[in-house]
Parts: C-alpha cells; sequence; structure tokens
C-alpha cells in the first residue's frame, strides 16, 4: 500500500523529474513507475504471489530499488541481503525465510551454486528484462497497511541474524514521522553511501517518498562519494562516520550541499567540528535500530554545536520523530526518570511485527508494545537521547558497570590516536577493558597512553592492555566488529 502510494504521487506530481539515480544512469519517476507496474506483473505471472518472501543480493543500483517497490505492489515481501554473505550464510537466511525466489547481481548468484533456492534470475539477463516490460493485463491484488512488506535481517555482528518483518504501515509512519523533523526535500538529491540491505533502506524510502532523486553509490569509497556529489550537484548526503572523516577534504568545494546525514556509529566529536569547519552544510545525527523500523530519533542541524565554540565530550543522538515514544528501563522493566540509565525502548506504529519464525526471540524483546533495543542510554530533561553503547557491550568489573563508549571517548581525544575500540575480557572472576586502538600519523607508546589514562580514568575504569591495529575490523555499515575482537589472541 505505502510503497504503491509512493510511486503513484510521485508519478502524477513529478513525472519528469529524476528518480533513482546509479553510475550508469538514472530513471524519472515515469520511467520508474511504469517498470515497478509492468516488473510486478512480470513477477506475478513468474509465479510470485503475494505473501511469498523474494530476495535481493546485490550491490546498490536502480534494480534494486525498483523491484522492491514491485514486490511491495504485489504484496509480495522484499528480503534484502548483504551482498558480502558467504553462500553458506545466504543459504541459511533462505532456509529460514522459505524464499521463494531471488533476483541480484549475476556474479553474486553465480557463487551460490545450489545452496540457494533454484528459482533465480539476474538483473543483466534479458528474463529481467522482459519481466520489467510485461505490460498488466490483470489487476494486480489490492495490498492493505497491515500486509507484511520487507524482513529486514539484522546484520548479526554477535550471533545469528534475525529478521525483523515490517508492514507497510509501519515504512509509512517512520517516513512521515522522519519527514516531519527532516523536510521539506522535496527538491532534494540525495547521495547514499549506505546499503539498500538493512534497516538504512528505510530512509532511502523516506527521501524518495518526498519526491527526492536518490543517487546510488555501488562501492563507495571516498573518492566515488565525492565525485557523486559534484556530478549530481547534490543537496544532501547520507553516510556512516568513517566516510566523513574520508570525504572531510573536499567538502569546501560542495556550495550545493546543504545537511549532512550520518549514522550507523558513534561521530566522534573531533571529527565532526573538522568537517564542519569546511562546508556551510548543516549536519543531521541518525539514529535507528532495525527493529524499531529504521530512523526515528535525529538530532537535526540547528542542535549541533558551532565547530569552533564549546564542544560536548560526546553529542546526544537527539529527540524522538513523532509518531514514536520512547523511554528508559532499568533491569526489571520499570520506567526510570530523566537521567536514569538503562535500556532504551521505542513503541509506536514504526516498530516491527516481530522477528520473521522466532516467536522466542520476539518475545524476549517485545514487552506491552515496547521493544527494547538493546542499546544503554539517558534522556535528559529536555528529550534528548544520549547514548552510552550497547547493553552486552557494558563491562562489569569488580562491581563497576564500565562503559566502553566513555573510554573510547576519552582514548580519542589523546592526539595520537586516530581511531579506537574498547571491548571486555575475562580476567580471573571479572572483567576488564582492553582497548584496540589505531594510532595518528604520531604513534604514540604504549607508557604514553597508560599515564593519559591514569590522569582521566578512575582505575576500575583504565583499560589492562592496549594493542595497536592498523585499522579496526567494520561491517559495510560502518559498525565495529566487536566480537571478532573480544576472542582476538
Amino acid at each position: 500500500m505505502w510503497l504503491t502510494q509512493l510511486v503513484d504521487h510521485n508519478r502524477q506530481c513529478r513525472a519528469d523529474r529524476l528518480a533513482v539515480v546509479d553510475d550508469r544512469g538514472g530513471r524519472t519517476w515515469r520511467e520508474l513507475a511504469r517498470r515497478v507496474d509492468n516488473l510486478a506483473a512480470g513477477l506475478a505471472g513468474w509465479g510470485v504471489r503475494p505473501g511469498d518472501r523474494v530476495a535481493v543480493l546485490s550491490a546498490d543500483r536502480t534494480e534494486v530499488v525498483e523491484t522492491y517497490l514491485a514486490l511491495g505492489r504485489l504484496g509480495a515481501l522484499f528480503v534484502p541481503l548483504n551482498h558480502g554473505l558467504v553462500p553458506r550464510e545466504v543459504a541459511e537466511i533462505a532456509g529460514h525465510a522459505r524464499l521463494s525466489a531471488i533476483l541480484g547481481e549475476r556474479h553474486l548468484l553465480d557463487r551460490l551454486g545450489d545452496s540457494a533456492p533454484a528459482r533465480r534470475i539476474a538483473f543483466t539477463d534479458a528474463a529481467y528484462g522482459r519481466l520489467a516490460e510485461t505490460d498488466r493485463t490483470e489487476p494486480l491484488p489490492d495490498v492493505q497497511a497491515d500486509d507484511l512488506a520487507a524482513i529486514l535481517y539484522t546484520s548479526a555482528t554477535t550471533g545469528w541474524p534475525k529478521g525483523a518483518v515490517a508492514d507497510h504501515r509501519a515504512l509509512k509512519d517512520i517516513a512521515l514521522g522522519w519527514l516531519a523533523v527532516a523536510g521539506p526535500v522535496e527538491d532534494a538529491v540525495l547521495v547514499s553511501s549506505c546499503p539498500l540491505y538493512h534497516g538504512s533502506v528505510v530512509l532511502s524510502l523516506a527521501y524518495l517518498a518526498a519526491g527526492a532523486t536518490l543517487v546510488l553509490v555501488a562501492d563507495p569509497t571516498p573518492a566515488r562519494v565525492l565525485h557523486a556529489l559534484r556530478e549530481h550537484r547534490a543537496t544532501h548526503v547520507w553516510l556512516v562516520p568513517e566516510m566523513l572523516r574520508g570525504i572531510t577534504g573536499g567538502l569546501g568545494d560542495l556550495p550545493h550541499l546543504r545537511e549532512i546525514l550520518y549514522g550507523a556509529a558513534p561521530l566522534p566529536v573531533e571529527v565532526y567540528a573538522e568537517a564542519a569547519r569546511t562546508t556551510t552544510a548543516g549536519f543531521r545525527q541518525v539514529y535507528g535500530v532495525t527493529e524499531v523500523g529504521g530512523p526515528f530519533v535525529t538530532l537535526s542541524p540547528a542542535e549541533h554545536p558551532a565547530p569552533d565554540g564549546p564542544l560536548p565530550e560526546v553529542l546526544p543522538a537527539g529527540r524522538v520523530v513523532p509518531g514514536m515514544s520512547v523511554q528508559i528501563v532499568d533491569p526489571d522493566g520499570e520506567p526510570l526518570p530523566a537521567g536514569g540509565v538503562g535500556e532504551l525502548c521505542a513503541r509506536g506504529d514504526g516498530v516491527m511485527r516481530g522477528y520473521w519464525n522466532d516467536p522466542g526471540a520476539t518475545a524476549a524483546v517485545t514487552v506491552d508494545g515496547w521493544v527494547r533495543t538493546g542499546d544503554l542510554g539517558r534522556l535528559d530533561e529536555d528529550g534528548y537521547l544520549h547514548l552510552l553503547g550497547r547493553k552486552t557491550d557494558m563491562i562489569i568489573r569488580a562491581g563497576h558497570n564500565v562503559y566502553p563508549a566513555e573510554i573510547e571517548r576519552v582514548l580519542r581525544r589523546h592526539p595520537g590516536v586516530r581511531d579506537v575500540v574498547v571491548v571486555g575480557r575475562p580476567a580471573g572472576d571479572t572483567e576488564a577493558p582492553v582497548a584496540f586502538v589505531v594510532p595518528a600519523e604520531r604513534r604514540p607508546g604504549l607508557a604514553e597512553l597508560h599515564a593519559y589514562l591514569a590522569e582521566t580514568l578512575a582505575d576500575y575504569k583504565r583499560p589492562r592492555e592496549v594493542r595497536f591495529l592498523d585499522e579496526l575490523p567494520r561491517t559495510e555499515t560502518g559498525k565495529i566488529r566487536r566480537r571478532l575482537l573480544e576472542v582476538a589472541p
């Protein structure tokens, strides 16, 4: 329903405006709408039925967007897959979701062998072209707001991925709530360096719904993102903090850029300040959780500090968007007053319907309509959310709660530290923090860092060990793969 309305509205109101662009060219809303209609009819003729789950395995390209929209029009569920998954991982998700088909890029489909659904079509196949050119002769299903739209598998940085189920109402509610605080953006050109295979797709759909042009960067590097920003005279860019660090040197050459959206990982204040000094664009923090429907908290440009003025130790995540509610709860699930530290919970029409085929996991995170995010934080008197990290990342050392994010902030202030992550390791009958540091150009000595930590942190918070790395292991969405470091020798 919502995805169909999105396409039909823009076809009526801005038919000749570019809708989606990739490195091969773009499609106007008139062209995109025609292909979505035809593809939905073609998929129906191929045997895809309402309620079927169809996976998409591809880097970002226009066919990914049109396939999602066509499946939505048909009443089937799109299941985005991380194109970095190995065949075994794809096969596990395929079995769990009981996929009826999979579409994507030829080289990725060929890697699967016999480990995934036999019904496959590559975007470059003649068969896909025929599907997208099929004239509709029979009416398609009347999709309703409560019908399921997608299964968004979590990134599984700590274990087996779970499939968060979104219905059309959830996608619509999050989009309208987001646009109520981030719009108007109907004239926007948004360059996205964030993949369309997880919760970040919801943000791209929200901007498409408002009539913005979506520019996709299939293999985002700082050079490619800067090229896309210049070539398309982009007004907005959606990126992770590591990408912001990489493009900061080129921001001064982009006078048309109005807003930089960042999320998926904490943004060090010093990285923000350096970037903000080079551009007139505003900064908007995006905080979202796949189980809560995507982006539901934001810190607007007006709420960011001046880069040359006093800076806080860490930026708040922001305030919740209209249509969603948040609260902080203690370990017993009781709401805490302003300033209390606990687990963040969210409620609203944007939250998931549950985990696909996993009622036990759904019950574990859903209480009286509230979804427990697994993130620790606090709400201040003005409704700003301040995040302290994942609940599972918290280190308990000799009865004290130690938050890795606090140690990381302290270490990032040292001029010899470019990046850092802190994880907990067993130490006898307790835990102890271990810091993995990516050094800056001037590499500090271990004694220097330990002396610095002794001056800035209480003894129980100090890492027992500091290790140097050339880079931190990250997912494609910018999240640090802490589990790899927790078990590293």
